[in-house]
C-alpha cells in the first residue's frame, strides 16, 4: 500500500491546523502565566516550580507504568474489536488507577523525604506534596482518557481538551498566585489535574461506559506483559530526565545561585512553547501512523515526510526567535530574567537536534526495540550528566544549556548510526 494514500495531505494540513491552534492557545496562555509567575515570584520561585515541576511528570510518569504508547498501540490495531478492546481497556484502568492511589499514600507520608530532594532546605514548602499527593490519580486517568482517545485518532477531541487544559490552568495559577504568592503557584501546579480529569472522562465514557468499565475485572497477565516493553522504554526516560533536571537545577543553584537556576527554568519554559508543535505532531499524528504501517518502506516514507514537511518550518521558527530573543524576554517575563539572552543559542541548537532525533527515537516504540532504546537513551543521559557536572562550575546555567545542545547533537548521531540500515537502504 502506498503510505500517501493513507496520509493525504488534507490529512496532515487538518491535524497541523488543529495542532496550531492549540499551540497557539497555549502560547498565549503560556505567555500569560509566565508573565504572571516571572513578576510575582521571580527567578527563585521559578526554580523551585520547575523542581516540583519535574517531581510531578516523574510521578505521572511511574503512575502511568510508562504504558501509554503501548495502550496507544493496542487501542490504534484492535479499536474494531470491541470485546477484546473493552476487556484491555477495563484491565488498565482499574491497575493505573490502584497503582496512582499506592503512590500517592507513599508520598502522603513520606513528604518530608521529598520535599528535601524537591525544596532543599525550604522545608516549609513540604505540605504542597500532600496536594500533589490527592491529585495525582486524577492526572494519571486524565493521562490514560487522553491515549485511550488518541488511539481512535479523535484528533480534534484531543486538541479540545488541551484548550481546555490550557485555559483553566492559567486561570487557577493567576488566582492562586494572586492570593497566596510561591505557595498559590506551587500548590497550582497540581490543582489543575482534576479539571483536565473531568474534561478527558467527559469524553472517555461517551467511547466506554461506566458499565464497560466498571464490570467485574479478569486479571490478564498475558495482556500486561505485553505491555512491558513499553513500561521500561517509558520509564527509563521519564523517571531520569526529571531527576536528571533537578540534579541541574540543584547544582546551578549550588554553584553560581538560585536565580541562575531560575534563568535556565525560564529558558526551559519559553523551550517548551514552540517545541510543542513539533512534539504535538509526533505525538497525535505521526506515531499512530507509523504503528498503522506494516513494511519498513512504508515507515521510511513517513519519516521523510516528517523531515522535509516539518523540519524546515522547525528550524525557520528557531532562527526567528533567536533574533527577536530580547523582545521574547520582554514579553514573557521581566527584567529579572534579563541574562537569559546568554541561553538561546545553545538552547536553540540543542532544540534543533531534539526535534530531528524525536521521529526517530519514536521508532523505538513501534518495533519494541528495548535493547537499542536504552542504549541510546543511555548515551543521552549519560552525556548531559557528565557534561552537566563539568560545565555548569565553569559556565553557570550556561553551561547546563551546552550540554543540553551536546546532548542532543550526539544522541541524533547515535540513532542516525543505529538504524543506519533501516534509513540508507530504503
Amino acid at each position: 500500500m502506498d503510505v500517501f494514500k493513507k496520509i493525504t495531505q488534507n490529512q496532515l494540513f487538518k491535524v497541523t491546523s488543529m495542532s496550531s491552534f492549540s499551540i497557539l492557545v497555549r502560547l498565549i496562555t503560556g505567555f500569560l502565566s509566565s508573565k504572571v509567575i516571572a513578576y510575582f515570584v521571580g527567578p527563585s520561585g521559578m526554580a523551585l516550580m520547575g523542581n516540583l515541576r519535574s517531581f510531578t511528570s516523574l510521578l505521572e510518569s511511574v503512575g502511568t507504568l510508562g504504558i501509554q504508547n503501548g495502550v496507544l498501540q493496542n487501542v490504534a490495531k484492535n479499536h474494531q474489536d470491541r470485546a477484546q478492546l473493552n476487556h484491555f481497556i477495563r484491565l488498565i484502568f482499574w491497575t493505573l488507577l490502584l497503582f496512582s492511589l499506592l503512590i500517592s499514600t507513599m508520598l502522603f507520608f513520606g513528604n518530608s523525604y521529598f520535599g528535601k530532594m524537591i525544596f532543599n532546605t525550604q522545608s516549609e514548602y513540604n505540605f504542597i506534596l500532600n496536594f500533589v499527593a490527592f491529585f495525582l490519580p486524577f492526572q494519571v486517568l486524565h493521562l490514560f482518557f487522553i491515549t485511550v482517545l488518541n488511539g481512535f485518532s479523535y484528533y480534534k477531541k484531543v486538541t479540545l481538551i488541551s484548550i481546555y487544559g490550557y485555559v483553566v490552568s492559567l486561570l487557577i495559577s493567576f488566582t492562586f498566585i494572586w492570593y497566596y504568592g510561591i505557595f498559590g503557584a506551587l500548590v497550582s501546579v497540581s490543582v489543575t489535574s482534576l479539571l483536565l480529569f473531568l474534561f478527558s472522562s467527559f469524553y472517555f465514557f461517551k467511547e466506554f461506559s461506566f458499565k464497560i468499565i466498571f464490570s467485574r475485572v479478569q486479571i490478564d497477565f498475558a495482556t500486561l506483559k505485553g505491555l512491558i516493553p513499553f513500561g521500561i522504554m517509558s520509564l527509563f526516560t521519564a523517571v531520569l530526565t526529571p531527576i536528571l533536571y533537578i540534579f541541574v537545577r540543584n547544582l546551578i543553584a549550588k554553584e553560581v545561585s538560585i536565580e541562575a537556576s531560575g534563568w535556565f527554568e525560564a529558558m526551559q519554559r519559553i523551550s517548551g512553547f514552540y517545541f510543542m508543535f513539533i512534539s504535538t505532531l509526533v505525538s497525535f499524528y505521526f506515531l499512530p501512523e507509523l504503528i498503522k504501517t506494516n513494511s519498513e518502506s512504508e515507515k521510511i516514507a513517513i519519516t521523510t515526510k516528517f523531515y522535509k514537511r516539518v523540519i524546515p518550518t522547525f528550524a525557520l521558527v528557531l532562527i526567528g526567535i533567536y533574533f527577536t530573543k530580547d523582545f521574547v524576554i520582554q514579553i514573557l517575563l521581566t527584567s529579572d530574567f534579563y541574562q537569559v539572552r546568554e541561553l538561546f543559542a545553545w538552547q536553540l541548537l540543542g532544540d534543533f537536534f531534539k526535534g530531528m532525533s524525536l521521529i526517530l527515537g519514536i521508532r523505538f516504540y513501534v518495533v519494541k526495540d528495548l535493547k537499542g532504546y536504552l542504549l541510546t537513551e543511555s548515551i543521552s543521559f549519560l552525556v548531559f550528566f557528565i557534561a552537566s557536572w563539568f560545565l555548569i562550575p565553569i559556565f553557570g546555567a550556561t553551561g547546563a544549556v551546552i550540554s543540553y545542545a551536546t546532548t542532543y547533537f550526539i544522541y541524533f548521531l547515535a540513532l542516525v548510526f543505529y538504524f543506519r540500515k533501516a534509513i540508507f537502504n530504503s
